[in-house]
Formats: C-alpha cells, structure tokens, sequence
C-alpha cells in the first residue's frame, strides 16, 4: 500500500500544470424568431433567414483540429417554447452517403448532424440529438463525470430530412419542456457544440468547438450560447396509459407434456413524467408493463465462479438513471424483478444534482457475493409464495469547483425478516485537466431472514465495508493509473451490483499512445501500447492472483480495430496455484459503409473450477451486422468454445445470437430474434454422476412494432422457449406466447 501511495505522488508531481485550450470562438446569441415553422427539411421558411448561422469549421476526428474537409452549416433560433435547430450538410459526392431507415438510437454509424447541449452551462453533462439523412433520431444524454454516454434517455422531439443533389438538410424542432434547466428568468448562457459524422473510409468528425486531446474531459470544451430570456419548460405532464393482452402457455416435458394455460390475461397501468419545476422531474408508474423488453443475448454460463451482468432495458428504470450513477454500480435495477408500483424524482439546481427511488418488488431475488463465487438468492414466504420486499435508493451529489465533484448514495431493500442497507460517499477531484482522483467508500448492514441463515451459512446480522481509489492521468500521448480496492467478506449490496467481496485488488498500468496522419495516407488514426500489473489478495490474507497485461492496440481505415492482448498470472483456487499464460486477439472493419464483420479469438490456460484442476481452452467468434438496403438489417454473432482438461476435452459450446429488422418507414418494424446455446459435456470426466451430456436451449421471438414516438406504441408478436438434453430424444417446447400492447403519451 505505501509503495501505491508512493506512486501516485510521483505520478501527480510529475504531471505538471493544465492543458491550454484551443481558441474559442465568441459567445453565440441566440435571437428569438416568430412565424410558422414546417418541419419537412427544406429550410425555406424565413425563421432561418433571422438564425444565427455558424459552420463546422473543424474536425477532430480522425484530425487534431484540423480543417474540415466538406462544409457544414448550422442554423439555431428560439421561438419561446422550442429550440430550432438546422442543418446543410454538403457533400461533393452525395452518392456515397449512408443512411437507413431504422429505430431510433441505432444509427450512429450513419451520416448525421446533429448537437449537443449542456443546459446547466456546469461542463459536467450534455443532451445530444442527431438526425440522420433520412429523419431518423438518436438521442443520449453524455457525462463527463462518469466518462459515459446513455443512449437509453429518451426525449420527444420532433425533426424531418431531404436528401438533395449536394448533401442532405435536417430541420429539429426541440421543446423546452424536454430539456431540464435553471429557473432564473433572464438571460442564460448555456453550452453548445453542432457535430457532423461523416463515414467515409474513417468515421470522421467535424465539430464547431475544437477538442483538445490533453484535456480529460469534453462537455467542459464546448461553446457557449446566450440568450432564452423568460423561457419555461411548462407543466410538461406527461400521462401514458398502456393496455396489454397476453396468452402464454408453459410445460415442463418429459414430467409434464401437456400445455397449461389460463387463456388471454388482460393488463394495464399507467406512467406519468411531471417536470413540477424547469430543474426536476417526477416518474411514477402504476403496475407497469415490462413485457415488451429486447431479449437478452445469450451467454455461456458454464465454468463460471461469478453471476453474469445483464444490462437494464426497461424504460422506467432507465429514465433519469444518470442520477444515480456511482463507480461501483450499487443500484442495478434488473434486480427489481416484478414491481407492483415505482416512483422516481430527480433533479439539479446550482450544483446541487438528487435522485429518489421508491418501490415494491413482488419478487426479492439478489446476489449473494463471496470472495471466489457469488450465488442467488430467491426469498420465499413460509408459504412457499415469493416474498414482497421495499425499496428505495437516493443519491445526492454537488458540483466542487469547474470539474470536481462530491456525492452520496443510500440503498435499502427489506421484508420480512430481512433488511439490506447500504450508504456510500463518492467524489472526483480534478488535480489537473488530465490528473484525477476518484474515490468511493461503502457500509453495508445486514438482517438475514432464517432461510438466508439456513441455505447460505450467514448470521443473523452482517456488516461490511469496502473502498476504491484510484488515480488516473489521461493525456494526449500517455495514460497512468493507480488503483486499491478493498471490501470486506460481508459487504453485500443487494440492490446493486457486486458479485466478488472480500478481497483487496491493487492495479498499475501505463500506456503509451500514438497518432496516425491521414493527410500522409497513414492507415491508421492511432495505436498505443499498454502494460499494466494487478495483485489480488483475500481477506484471510491468501493471495489469490498475480497477472501481468500487456495491451496492443490499433484503429485505422475502414473504420478498423484491432487489439491483441497477452496474459501471464498466477492464480490461487482451492489450495492450489495454477500457473497461467492466455492470450486474446480481436479485430472488427467495415469493408463498406452498410457491412461491419468482426472476430474473436482466445487461448491459453485455465481452470476448472468444478473440479480445482488445470485446464485450457480455445475460444474463437465471429460477427456481421449487415445493413442490406435501406430497410432491411441483421446481426448475427456466433461463439464456439472447447474446455480440456488433462483426461480430454470437458465440454465444448455453441451459441449463436442472430437479430434481422425489416423497417417500413420511420415507425414500424418487424423484427425477428433467435437465441441458441448448445453445450455438449463429457459426463465421464464429471464428479456428479447426474451430469447431462447434452444441453441445447433456444429462445425465438417475432414482434412487430409501430412506434409514434418512444412512449406512443404498439406491439404484436409471438415468442416461445425450449430445450434439449439427455431427459428427451428431441427438441421440446417448454413455453409460449402470443401477446399485445398498445400505450399512448398525452402531453397536457
């Protein structure tokens, strides 16, 4: 430990003072326009005579701010209620732009324009939205805190495109009402940047605000506006009833062959969105419908110590899920499996940022974390029935200085007999514009009902604790970190995420990076090299891992990645050490604009953690997302897997997620899903003489969908589920279901 401390002093001495930025323009004034505004991409109404007009004179990306090859033309007024924005992109060869019709938030690797917007004028978080050639949109929500971008937010905007004989022109029409901002009445100043994505070869970017590259962060880089005196969100009540019908049957063959069924189950419930001022928003949301949800891609789970993550997908959750965002991810709400109710309030105000969720969780399901496995939990009711529990999270963080921040964070599940709470304090402190050091400290405490105590070997009450902090240096040419970890063997956080305690982690790494010249014909946009050394020791002070990482990686023409990594540790399991040496290559590229196509390989050592016996493995994949015409997309990803042992092979796996989209217009689709795992074991070479020899299980769905605006929308599939293994001579069909939803946004 002191030798870490050593190194980060070392590191921050030796990291000097702040980056100079790039040469800004002058403040934007925004003018308030009157009249009639058509949104059909044509710019032909005089409000954009009256807009103030800018050009997106650089580009930073592949380029270091360098001139923009082709022109682009950014018109921006304000009409009181609404922000309108244009664009004129022009392209001197207009055949080669890549569009497609498809949902919204997955075009990012199209032409388009578009802009973002820190409302806050705080340098901390941005709203972007971009149109591509063809109207559709994408929006996120981007935070320099976090280093992250959410593209699951979702605002109802409203915009139209043209492709013309010189490009293509977009016209957004963004309601104030979707934007939270300060309450003052009178002139605001806020960030703004207007960016341009450009596939051509590399996937260039050309921007109004230069970017520098020795500046970690990039909300804090963009222009500013002025103007919107008096302007308010207004009430922006948004009620969105939802009906739904389903009509699943299950069995469970070869027991039970015969279909059970109750016939057509009739549901609905209402969501609500309330902006109750300019700064904050209420979600609450009365029996909600989580039915209509993207299916899980399919993951190997077999020779694994920890849970898998999967990601939350469900709109209610992730509306305003930035709020409660910490490094160590204490509240994953996948783990709210069937919520009765839910309500949520978030907000900012002058630094100041707070959110709060409160709900009921029909089912209380949620990991139990140790320092080598972690395994789930279902609670159950002396009955037999699924336990309700309550829950509630709250987090609060305030902004320190241009770039620094402070937060807390407290989560609480409980039911009957049972309690989890944990409370943390987080923060990020700038040193430099490239130096930082986060940190994060959490409390756990515990109430274990009597089948917690019973199944899992806990006391009746349990207290933990764990920490991180870590230093980073994020410059143009190098990156150092310094990272501790430590939690305690019964820290728990049930509403979170945390599937390994009870250890200690210490982590250092360097990297070193370059950049290509593409005005030169370098292939390459940039490379770098990076070496990094990681120890982990368990709280009974057994070290448990030694590995040293060394990282080569690559991005260049046609939009190409390529990395190489090389692996040599030492881990400790069972009494005994496996030495280990692996290495992993993947690689991805565009040979056009609509073909992406990918691979991955893996090999080298490993451990069979069934049996605490040496192995090795060999893993190769490869993937293709196919934009076919300007309708009709798939991807598909295929994975096979071969685990030895010295007695022979142990088990090999496939599984293959393939997805095609066939959309009409700007609003509906249908789209076909197909999940498959199929896993061959050699049941010989097992200590558990019931081990199958043979596991297949397929998940398949058809779904059509129309989707007015991301909460007006209808839906009707089919989906069904089955299985093969050793217990049946054949594929069976264990469930299926044909269901229906329809739900509608009033905006009062």
């Amino acid at each position: 430990m002191q030798l870490l401390k050593s190194c980060l002093i070392s590191i921050v001495l030796a990291a000097g003072s702040s980056a100079v930025f790039a040469e800004k323009i002058d403040t934007l004034n925004i003018p308030q326009v009157e009249g009639e505004l058509t949104l059909d991409g044509k710019l032909d109404e005089a409000i954009w005579d009256r807009a103030e007009k800018v050009t997106l004179d650089y580009e930073t990306r592949p380029g270091e701010n360098t001139p923009a090859p082709v022109k682009t033309t950014a018109y921006i007024a304000q009409n009181g209620t609404s922000l309108l924005v244009a664009f004129v992109a022009e392209d001197p060869e207009p055949e080669k732009l890549h569009y497609s019709y498809r949902d919204r938030d997955t075009a990012w690797g199209d032409d388009q324009v578009g802009f973002k917007v820190d409302t806050f004028n705080d340098s901390r978080k941005a709203y972007n939205f971009f149109v591509n050639p063809v109207g559709i949109q994408s929006d996120s929500i981007e935070d320099d805190v976090s280093l992250s971008e959410d593209t699951s937010w979702n605002g109802i905007w409203y915009s139209a495109a043209e492709i013309t004989k010189t490009g293509y022109t977009v016209e957004i029409e963004l309601p104030f009402k979707v934007l939270r901002f300060p309450d003052d009445k009178g002139v605001k100043t806020w960030g703004i940047d207007f960016v341009r994505f450009y596939p051509r070869g590399f996937m260039h970017r050309f921007a109004l605000s230069p970017q520098q590259r020795d500046v970690n962060c990039y909300v804090c880089q963009i222009d500013k506006v002025r103007g919107f005196e008096n302007i308010e969100s207004g009430r922006n009540l948004e009620l969105t009833p939802y009906i739904a019908a389903q009509d699943s049957e299950i069995r469970n063959p070869p027991t039970d062959p015969d279909w059970q069924g109750e016939g057509v189950d009739w549901d609905a419930g209402m969501d609500l969105r309330w902006g109750i001022t300019d700064s904050s928003m209420l979600n609450a949301t009365i029996n909600p419908d989580f039915s209509q949800v993207e299916t899980d891609a399919a993951q190997l789970d077999v020779n694994t110590q920890f849970s898998l993550f999967f990601s939350e997908k469900r709109p209610f959750f992730l509306e305003g899920a930035e709020y409660f965002r910490t490094p160590f991810t204490l509240l994953h709400t996948r783990t709210i499996a069937d919520p009765d109710f839910g309500a949520k309030y978030i907000g900012k105000s002058e630094g100041h940022s707070y959110g709060i969720l409160a709900s009921r969780d029909q089912q209380t399901s949620f990991l139990i974390p140790g320092s080598l496995s972690s395994s789930f939990a279902t609670l159950r009711n002396p009955d037999g029935s699924d336990m309700e529990s309550d829950v509630f999270a709250a987090r609060y963080a305030y902004d320190l200085g241009e770039k620094s921040q402070i937060g807390g964070m407290v989560t609480h599940r409980g039911g009957e007999g049972y309690s989890n709470s944990v409370a943390a304090i987080d923060g990020k402190y700038s040193i430099t514009d490239v130096d930082e050091l986060r940190y994060e400290i959490m409390y756990s405490d515990s109430e274990n009902s009597e089948q917690l105590q019973q199944e899992y070997g806990l006391a009746s009450t349990s207290s933990g604790l764990g920490y991180r902090l870590n230093y980073s240096h994020n410059g143009r040419n190098w990156d150092v970190f310094a990272t501790h970890i430590d939690f305690d063997e019964d820290f728990r956080t049930d509403l979170g995420f945390k599937p390994q305690v009870g250890y200690d982690r210490q982590a250092l790494g360097v990297k070193r990076r370059w950049f290509g010249d593409q005005s030169q014909g370098d292939f390459f946009e940039n490379y770098s090299i990076q070496v990094k050394g990681e120890r982990v020791t368990e709280y009974t002070d057994q070290k448990l891992w030694d590995l040293a990482t060394i990282t080569l990686n690559a991005n260049g023409e046609y939009r190409s990645n390529f990395n190489l990594i090389g692996n040599v540790s030492y881990e400790f399991y069972q009494n005994n050490w496996f030495p280990q040496q692996y290495y992993s290559h993947t690689g991805s590229f565009y040979p056009d604009n609509a073909l992406q196509v990918g691979y991955h390989l893996d090999w080298g050592d490993s451990v069979d953690y069934r049996h605490a016996r040496a192995a090795e493995f060999t893993e190769y994949g490869f993937f293709a997302s196919w934009q076919v015409n300007a309708h009709w997309s798939f991807r598909g990803e295929w994975q096979f897997t071969d685990f030895d042992v010295n007695q022979g092979q142990l088990f090999e796996a496939d599984i293959f997620n393939f997805d095609s989209r066939y959309q009409f217009d700007n609003y509906s689709f249908l789209k076909l899903v197909l999940r498959y795992t199929d896993v061959d074991f050699n049941a010989p070479l097992y200590s558990d003489p019931n081990q199958v020899s043979k596991e297949t299980i397929v998940n398949r769905q058809i779904l059509y969908g129309y989707k007015w605006n991301p909460r007006t929308v209808f839906y009707l599939g089919y989906s069904d589920n089955g299985f093969e293994d050793d217990t049946v001579n054949r594929f069976e069909k264990t469930g299926k279901t044909f269901f229906s939803k329809f739900s509608y946004a009033f905006q009062l």
